[in-house]
Parts: structure tokens; C-alpha cells; sequence
């Protein structure tokens, strides 16, 4: 079916502001950070352009931005939003350098060249399902992930002034990625399942994933297999809060090759370098860019106080990424990314070379039991929210602390409700005494159909213990989905 009649915007629609940022060096001169000029912007993804530009999306300021290898930063104010606090979703750019940008919530697709971002044309992907992720394939053949009450993938084919969206397509979450022979790969709507697309996105071949590869946050090619995908807590009551891994799947045969990268790790945005080498952020307990070669080894490294969110290879040999927290994009050198400087917890079985891969089964995988000591540890409390509380990426956020009292540390689950009916898998958290964190509990397919977008919900949170059935403590918030 069609989804979407292109129509050419104004050549004020998209407002170009140019700054030439002085760049400050916290630690050396190999790591440089560029503030990015909108306060609070939320960045998101980033990816470099075949001219070497890299491209990245304001989440939160309806806008995506440029930065050259130089440092020079140029923002571009995307078209007025349907609702007001609508987000950017997803950025890519093809190979003729042509960039596309998600916007609106995912209610609008955007396509323009940077050499006339006046021609800009713009793509009504309608109120629900919404578009989530874009990739462009090397024929210029454009992939957008659709998600609401149905989930699946639309395409525009090179000429086209339509996104199509076949009824046989297969369903897609927002978890898009392109292997090395063009193809696009996605994830599967079990979520423990990936998806690789033929040409036209028409349809696809499902492959299961092990228990210890459900939930994948990101998906690029890799030197071995034919994808290679990060991915994070599962969310069952027994694992830990971070406990993530990176590993790749072979179509020929369906299995999958798996490294954990430790249980305060939570591997998410993933690239490949021109050596081979895969590079991840990894958005944890221990902030930081890792990378691992095709045998299992690596390294995870925190460049100072910096979050990374997103990250891309830079033509100028260097690893650049995005901070939301911070508001930053930072540049770094892979020299400083060579050793293991953060505490990645227990169970990694990825070869840092700084710490050995720890004997036996991992606590918390399915079929192993919890970590010794985990069962009898609270839950810790939930922060009251101040005012709503939004709903980003189909997340709901859920502030919990870890009071001084409890010396031991706080570990649990969270789920979020709608009167009796839950709309999130549970989200498993573990925090240390006096400390705070925020959890994400992702909804699941129902609960998109209550918490819909851009509508005020009435919700509740709990938090449970390890092995019990009943929580231990509820809140009450209203949300309101972007």
C-alpha cells in the first residue's frame, strides 16, 4: 500500500545556522569536544556522509546538524512539527549524499541534498503506524522501520514519489541495519528474532536468536557472518541491569557467535572501522566506546567524564559520537581507546586483556541462577517525577535511587501498568548504596496501543525483588509519548 505523497517544501523550511565552534581538549590533545550550539538538543544518532561531513539529529530541538571534520558545525531547523513536542527519530545519508531524517515523531520523512537543502521533499508517513529508523540501501533505495498497533517496513524506491509498504512485509521494531552486501537487516517483531529484508523490503527471512541475544540495539555489517547486532538487558527478573553482549549471526546456518561485554555494560549504537574492527558505545553503568575484533577481543574505554550515544568513524581515521547528556560531540583518536579503564562488572567473556574472561556460566542467563547474595537486596525507591513524564522511543522512564541505609546495594525489576493491564516488559536495574539511575521499561505491542502518541495517560510504575512475585513499591505518574 501507499503511505505517502512527496511534496516540495519551501525554501525557508529548512534554516541553515553555520558556526565555526572552538573546540576545548579535556584530558588531550586526542580527545576534542565540539558543543553543539541548541541547549538540551537530546543528540542522536550520528553517521558520516560520503564527503566526510557527519550528519546527526537534535532529538529534542526538531533539527539536525552537520559537522566537518574541521569542526565546523551547521545547523539545519527542520519543518513546523505536528505536535509541538514532537522528536527526530532517525538520520542516514546516501550515497549520491543526499540526506534523509525521520522527523515529526515519525509522521514525516525528509530527503534533500546538502548542496540545495531548499529543494527539500518532504513524505506524509501518516498518523499511525509511525516511522522509526531510515536506512539507505546503495541503490538509493530508501528503508523506514513502521511502528504502532502494526510493525513492518516501508520502502521508496529511486524515481518514486510514494513510500510503499507491502502487505507481505515482514514486521520490523526500530532496530535497522545494512550488512555488508547492501541488504538491510532488522528486528524481528518476537524481539528475539532478526529479519533480513530483500531488495524491495516486500518480504524477508526470520532468524531466532538465543536467549542470550534477544532485545538487539543495534545492527551493522561486520568482518565475519553477515550481520553483527549489540544488545542489553533482557529485562527477566534474574539479570543484571546492564548485562550486555555483541556478537554476530551467520545466515547460511542461523547460529550466532556471542561475547559478553560484562554485566555493567549495556553495548548499543555499533560500527564497523575500514580494519574490520567493530566500535560500540556502550551506554551502561560504565559509560564508554568499545570496540572487538572478529576473535572475541577488545577493549572498553571511558574518554573522561563523556556518555556516548551515538558514534561514527571519521575520514580522518578518528571516532566521533554523540553525547545527549552532555550536549557534545566528541572526537577521539583509536590509540586512546586500547584499554579496558572501566569496571564492566562480572561474566564478560569478551578478551579486554586488561581482565581475563571469568570461568563457567554467566549469573543471570536463562537457566542459571542469580548471582549469590541478590536475592534478599531491596528494591530501593522511586523518585517522584516532576510534572510528566515522556515517553522517548517507546521507553518509559523510571527514576529509581538506592538509599544510603541499604548497604548492600539495591536490585529489582520495573514495570510499568495501565490499571491491571502491564504495557512494558520488565526492566531489570541493580544499583550501589546512595545512588540513582533512571530505567527504561520498553513497551510492548499492546501497551503502544494504550500509551498512544501525543495522548496524557495515567500510569504506574512498581519496582520487585529478585524471586518474588508481588512488588514492593508503586508510584503514580501521567505520561505523555513522543
Amino acid at each position: 500500500m501507499k503511505l505517502a505523497r512527496a511534496s516540495a517544501l519551501f525554501c525557508t523550511a529548512l534554516v541553515a545556522t553555520m558556526l565555526a565552534l572552538v573546540p576545548t581538549a579535556p584530558a588531550h590533545a586526542a580527545v576534542t569536544v565540539f558543543t553543539v550550539p541548541t541547549s538540551n538538543a537530546d543528540l542522536g544518532r550520528i553517521t558520516t556522509a560520503p564527503n566526510g561531513d557527519m550528519w546527526f539529529i537534535e532529538r529534542d530541538a526538531n533539527k539536525i546538524g552537520r559537522i566537518t571534520p574541521a569542526g565546523v558545525v551547521t545547523e539545519f531547523n527542520l519543518p513546523t512539527q505536528t505536535v509541538g513536542d514532537s522528536s527526530v527519530y532517525g538520520i542516514d545519508v546516501a550515497a549520491d549524499g543526499t540526506v534523509w531524517v525521520v522527523w515529526d515523531s515519525g509522521w514525516n520523512a525528509l530527503g534533500f541534498h546538502p548542496s540545495n537543502p531548499g529543494a527539500a521533499v518532504n513524505y506524509d508517513l501518516g498518523d499511525y503506524p509511525y516511522g522509526g529508523e531510515v536506512r539507505v540501501a546503495p541503490d538509493g533505495r530508501v528503508f523506514v522501520t513502521m511502528n504502532y498497533d502494526e510493525s513492518g517496513v516501508a520502502t521508496l524506491a529511486p524515481g518514486s514519489s510514494d513510500f510503499f509498504w507491502s502487505a507481505n512485509a515482514p514486521e520490523c521494531e526500530d532496530v535497522l541495519g545494512e550488512a555488508a552486501d547492501g541488504s538491510m537487516w532488522c528486528q524481528g517483531g518476537g524481539l528475539d528474532q532478526l529479519v533480513h529484508l530483500n531488495a524491495d523490503g516486500t518480504g524477508g527471512v526470520t532468524y531466532p536468536l538465543p536467549s542470550d541475544a534477544t532485545y538487539p540495539n543495534g545492527l551493522a555489517a561486520g568482518p565475519v557472518g553477515s550481520i553483527w547486532f549489540t544488545r542489553s538487558s533482557s529485562g527477566t527478573m534474574f539479570t543484571s541491569p546492564n548485562n550486555g553482549s555483541v556478537g554476530y549471526l551467520d545466515q547460511a546456518s542461523g547460529a550466532t557467535r556471542i561475547w559478553s561485554t560484562g554485566s555493567r555494560t549495556a553495548p548499543s549504537d555499533l560500527i564497523q572501522a575500514p580494519d574490520g574492527t567493530m566500535w560500540f558505545t556502550n551506554r551502561g553503568a560504565a559509560p564508554a566506546i568499545g570496540h572487538i575484533n572478529a576473535a572475541g577481543v577488545g577493549a572498553i574505554t571511558a574518554v573522561g567524564n563523556y556518555e556516548p550515544t551515538s558514534l561514527t568513524w571519521g575520514a580522518d581515521g578518528a571516532i566521533w559520537f554523540t553525547d545527549a547528556k552532555n550536549n557534545a560531540i566528541v572526537r577521539v583518536t583509536p590509540d586512546q581507546l586500547q584499554t579496558t579503564n572501566v569496571d564492566v562488572g562480572t561474566g564478560a567473556t569478551m578478551i579486554t586483556g586488561s581482565t581475563p574472561p571469568p570461568p563457567g556460566p554467566v549469573p543471570g542467563t536463562p537457566g542459571v541462577p542469580p548471582a549469590p547474595g541478590t536475592k534478599g537486596l531491596p528494591t530501593g525507591t522511586m523518585t517522584k517525577p516532576k510534572g510528566v513524564v515522556k515517553v522517548k522511543q517507546a521507553k518509559v522512564p523510571v527514576a529509581v535511587s538506592c538509599p544510603t541505609s541499604a548497604t548492600r546495594g539495591c536490585i529489582g525489576s520495573v514495570k510499568v501498568s495501565k490499571g491491571k493491564k502491564a504495557v512494558t516488559r520488565a526492566a531489570s536495574y541493580r544499583l550501589a548504596s546512595g545512588t540513582s539511575t533512571t530505567v527504561r521499561a520498553k513497551l510492548t505491542g499492546p501497551g503502544k496501543r494504550i500509551v498512544k502518541p501525543g495522548k496524557r495517560v495515567r500510569l504506574s510504575a512498581s519496582l520487585t525483588r529478585v524471586g518474588a512475585k508481588k512488588p514492593s513499591v508503586k508510584r503514580s505518574f501521567t505520561a505523555l509519548r513522543r
